[in-house]
């Protein structure tokens, strides 16, 4: 794009309520579609703790991204959207400089993100900014096996200390490069966020106290998914967390259970066991930032 001295320039600023038919339009042609970030839009506009940016061109809103704070010290950037027509125009880089400024003046601990295997200007992006890659995830799933299992008992409150205590030092937790997972973000489990799960009774102890399951409910495509967050266990009893993780979905009435799961010979073989399938065709890649000052 050639500029004049009377061209529009790209300017980033913080999102208003105005810049949302502007987004709804353009999320229109992302991932066929099918965009997430319509139906979140007005919640990430009454966040106040992180910072919603959008990229304004000749009056318009024509990118978008989000940083949000996940639990102390723990930020994640999310939603990079460029609309279509105007890619080539440095516009996610733009946004991407402007949102790590941000977190840079007003944020602490580290900052991490996930982006495709396959988008490589992102990772040189990311890694300019100061990013390491923690490493991979993919990923899988399995259908609900509808057999009797009493594995799992909900975990309760007065032992919330124990069981974050637990996940901490879970050698399973390190196949995960040390982070739970609450769809498509990833932080290291602290106490608050464990507490969260409790409170819905979606935090278990497996087999007496020999691992730990946290989970959610996902939906894709119509389909009721268990969402497995945190799987915290002896490397070695995985497979079976795995399995018995497939007959507590049927328990609680889901289709299927998933797992994004660490990229590695250990823990693709206890998928493997446990009777999961890859859904991605590419894997996702994490970065992490600290805090230079606040870290």
């Amino acid at each position: 794009m050639s500029q004049t001295f009377s061209s529009p320039v790209v300017v980033c600023r913080p999102a208003l309520p105005r810049d949302t038919a502007d987004v709804v339009q353009f999320c229109k042609f992302i991932w066929d579609g099918h965009d997430y970030v319509p139906y979140v839009w007005p919640e990430w506009l009454a966040d106040s703790r992180g910072q919603l940016v959008v990229a304004e061109y000749a009056g318009h809103a024509v990118g978008l991204a989000k940083v949000t704070w996940l639990a102390s010290g723990q930020w994640w950037l999310e939603g990079f959207r460029v609309d279509p027509q105007f890619q080539g125009f440095k516009i996610g880089t733009h946004i991407n400089q402007y949102l790590n400024d941000w977190w840079l003046a007003h944020g602490d601990g580290v900052v991490r993100l996930m982006t495709g295997s396959e988008r490589v200007q992102v990772h040189h992006l990311s890694e300019k900014l100061g990013y390491t890659r923690i490493g991979f995830v993919e990923k899988h799933s399995a259908t609900a096996l509808a057999q009797a299992s009493d594995a799992f008992r909900p975990v309760k409150a007065g032992e919330l200390p124990q069981a974050v205590a637990f996940a901490r030092h879970s050698r399973s937790l390190t196949l995960s490069h040390g982070l739970m997972d609450l769809g498509w973000q990833f932080l290291a489990p602290d106490e608050p966020t464990l507490a969260g799960f409790v409170e819905q009774t979606h935090l278990w102890w497996w087999r007496g106290k020999g691992g730990l399951l946290a989970a959610q409910e996902d939906e894709d495509a119509g389909q009721r998914s268990l969402y497995l967050c945190l799987l915290a266990c002896q490397t070695g009893a995985l497979p079976d967390l795995l399995q018995d993780a497939r007959r507590l979905a049927a328990q609680l009435d889901y289709q299927s259970a998933c797992w994004v799961a660490p990229q590695g010979q250990m823990a693709l073989e206890a998928l493997k066991q446990a009777g999961y399938e890859l859904e991605w065709d590419h894997p996702g890649v994490l970065y992490q930032r600290p805090h230079p000052v606040r870290g």
